[in-house]
């Protein structure tokens, strides 16, 4: 293990602390069955640099005489919301093993939760209180007064980690819808390019303003890679998005006509090298940024981003109120991929810690910027 430490034990029970992941925590994600049964199920094939990538993490296990039962991602993503500077800790990576992994039928009320929790278990004796006190993550700082936030972005149909999330205090500030945007014979673009590194810091202030009215905005990834492409008018950029190429190893495409659909779109050649019965590979569309009135211009950038990349698909997730998202809603035109598998819709859940009430506010009021990457 690397750096790791005991922060709770109880009998054969203990919660331990890393601040990279070890081999034992790899093998233990590479075994975990993403999504829900009934829907897309897979497994990531880069989860090596996916999370060994932040700048501060911590994963946290849940052990039982030793052995993993589960685990869980604290991802630290500072950030500031109404003047105040604040920790925000974006959660990733939870997997909980049989047999203490239920599969419920509904979510549970608040009374039901406030029961449950009355009660001794696992999760609310270990990991309630990291939960209560995240500072403790680090050495040295608990019992921290200073305003902090927990959030996941939790699929509407994922019970089980809605249920979860709320017995850790988690709730809905609001909703987001996840898409595919694809092209099977996307047209080139001549007028995209890649910022120079002088253009980097002007860009950074273009983009910033751009989510200026978003919560959890962090620009920590933009330009990964070299990956952040444009399109200019007049000099000035008018439309933009990062890149991540992501592929996937399908388990269950989740329903008969998906897995046959899958089946056919691996017929086709132009498609047969980024889709397999068993493996998928697309784009995370991130950071995008438009011009108000450019919009045909983003749809420009985005299908050549595709034709330069090789890809023929792509992923977004935006919030439901945002103005990018009423952008797609509006202009649709999104691909045949689109209207086979339809959209998801997850819920942005928050437990504010010491957060004043103007700031927990803004959570409600305005909406939240979601990382594809990150979440997916």
């Amino acid at each position: 293990m690397k750096n790791s430490r005991t922060l709770l034990t109880y009998h054969s029970l203990t919660i331990e602390v890393e601040t990279s992941p070890g081999e034992e925590l790899m093998e233990h994600m590479h075994q975990t069955v993403m999504g829900q049964p009934g829907g897309l199920q897979y497994h990531h094939t880069d989860l090596e640099d996916r999370m060994k990538s932040g700048k501060e993490d911590y994963f946290m296990y849940l052990r039982k005489s030793g052995k993993i039962l589960g685990s869980v991602g604290f991802c630290s993503k500072p950030i500031e919301t109404a003047g105040i500077a604040h920790d925000s800790w974006l959660i990733r990576y939870f997997s909980i093993k049989a047999p203490i992994r239920g599969v419920p039928t509904k979510r549970k009320t608040p009374a039901e939760l406030k029961d449950e929790n009355k009660r001794t278990t696992v999760l609310g004796r270990f990991i309630q209180p990291v939960f209560a006190d995240p500072a403790q993550l680090r050495e040295g700082e608990a019992g921290s007064d200073q305003p902090a936030i927990i959030f996941a972005i939790i699929d509407q149909s994922n019970l089980r980690s809605m249920n979860f999330s709320a017995q850790m205090g988690l709730e809905t500030v609001g909703s987001m819808a996840g898409f595919a945007f694809s092209r099977f014979r996307p047209r080139r673009s001549k007028r995209i390019e890649t910022p120079g590194e002088n253009e980097r810091e002007e860009l950074l202030k273009q983009i910033g303003d751009y989510y200026k009215d978003y919560t959890l905005f962090y620009a920590d990834s933009i330009f990964k890679n070299d990956d952040y492409y444009l399109i200019k008018e007049g000099g000035k950029m008018v439309a933009g998005v990062q890149i991540y190429e992501i592929t996937w190893q399908i388990v269950d495409f989740g329903n008969s006509l998906a897995n046959r659909a899958a089946g056919l779109l691996t017929l086709f050649p132009s498609l047969r090298k980024r889709i397999k019965k068993d493996r998928i590979s697309f784009l995370a569309f991130d950071a995008i940024y438009c011009e108000p009135g450019k919009e045909k211009v983003l749809y420009e950038l985005l299908e050549g981003v595709l034709a330069r990349s090789e890809h023929r698909i792509a992923m977004l997730m935006l919030d439901l109120e945002s103005e990018l998202y009423a952008i797609f809603r509006d202009h649709k035109k999104l691909g045949l991929l689109n209207k086979i598998i339809g959209t998801s819709y997850a819920d942005n859940r928050i437990r504010f810690i010491n957060m004043p009430d103007e700031a927990k506010q803004q959570f409600y009021n305005r909406p939240t910027y979601i990382p594809t990457y990150d979440n997916s």
